[in-house]
């Protein structure tokens, strides 16, 4: 729509020829203007230079206290979709008088604490194309140095290559982990799901999931971490992209597999479907938060140069907060990569204390 042209508007000009038929009338003539004003007094002059002085004066000083702090220069948006967000600040001060209290002199047998202690860690869901750049060509170097860069605690990774020719017949769930220094779990088949953890991995498991129509075998690969102390279980999966009844029922599937699982929950990955569809319902239903509440924007993901769709998810189970989240762009794969912080939940308990 155009902006309305400023000589359309109605100024309702004056008619030069209005009131002439007043004309006649005679009124009485004006005294004449006088042809310049008499200049101010040097004193005028003086008083009129010092109130300017002062106006300046205070309005520097309104400059530096209200305006005058350096501003954060906005980063260019392509930039900030490659980084990712600085830590928030838990805000946590401690304090002297409780550090220093005297120790209660009946020491009781059991200590029960009410609350939860967090533990902040993040998570990368990352379908990496093979490391193939649209068109061709291999990329693997520039893949991980991209994940180096957004510091994952634990990486979710689809199409991930085995022992392929066009990828240089390696395990490549081990090359990009063992250049990042992680632990790492590959899937089945020549392309499938990884696990990459900077966490010990206590169990690993493949999952297979129903071809129910689909073209190929899917499968998530699940691996417990220990995460401080507790035991979290991560899947990474990729539904198929052909069918939506192929999607529903490798959801269904997956949910089963859920539910039989009492640890601390994340699941990610491609599931090929959009966040009001069957099969990311049906994982919600299942019990599964979507990281992203945690995002800003729709958190598209695919395709990579201009995505249009989020078809890439972090999920979690009420154990996690989400606490950040972002949408990465790679200079490799076809997808964005979704990067989360999210919040371990663990609830006190009580400890015997004595024998």
């Amino acid at each position: 729509m155009s902006e309305p042209d400023d000589d359309a508007r109605d100024d309702d000009p004056r008619d030069p020829d209005a009131g002439e038929e007043g004309a006649a009338e005679q009124k009485p003539a004006r005294p004449p203007l006088p042809t310049h004003r008499p200049a101010a007094s040097p004193a005028a002059q003086v008083a009129t230079v010092a109130a300017a002085v002062v106006v300046l004066l205070v309005v520097g000083l309104v400059f530096v206290l209200q305006g005058g702090k350096d501003t954060e220069p906005r980063r260019d948006a392509a930039t900030a979709l490659t980084e990712v967000p600085e830590a928030p600040s838990s805000g946590y001060e401690p304090s002297l008088e409780s550090s220093l209290a005297p120790a209660p002199l009946d020491v009781p047998t059991e200590i029960c604490a009410t609350g939860s202690i967090t533990t902040p860690f993040t998570v990368l869901s990352f379908n990496i194309h093979s490391a193939m750049r649209k068109g061709g060509g291999l990329e693997v170097t520039r893949l991980i140095e991209e994940i180096r860069s957004w510091k994952p605690d634990v990486v979710l990774m689809q199409e991930v290559d085995n022992q392929r020719g066009r990828s240089g017949n390696v395990i490549q769930a081990k090359q990009i982990g063992e250049a990042l220094g992680m632990s790492w779990v590959a899937g089945s088949g020549q392309t499938g799901n990884a696990v990459l953890s900077r966490f010990p991995i206590e169990e690993q498991k493949i999952v297979a999931l129903p071809r129910a129509g689909g073209r190929f075998d899917r499968h998530a690969v699940h691996a417990v971490i220990d995460v401080k102390g507790t035991s979290v279980s991560v899947y990474s999966t990729h539904f198929e992209h052909t069918s939506s009844t192929a999607r529903t029922a490798q959801a269904q599937a997956l949910a089963r597999v859920l539910a039989a699982d009492g640890r601390p929950k994340i699941v990610a990955g491609d599931l090929n479907s959009q966040s009001g569809s069957v099969p990311v319902g049906t994982l919600r239903a299942a019990g599964l938060g979507d990281a992203w509440a945690a995002g800003a924007g729709v958190g598209n993901t695919a395709p990579a140069a201009r995505p249009r769709v989020r078809i890439d998810f972090v999920l979690h189970d009420a154990f996690f907060t989400p606490v950040q989240a972002a949408v990465l762009a790679s200079a490799v794969s076809d997808h964005r990569a979704v990067w989360t912080r999210l919040q371990l939940n663990e609830k006190l308990g009580c400890l015997k204390v004595g024998g």
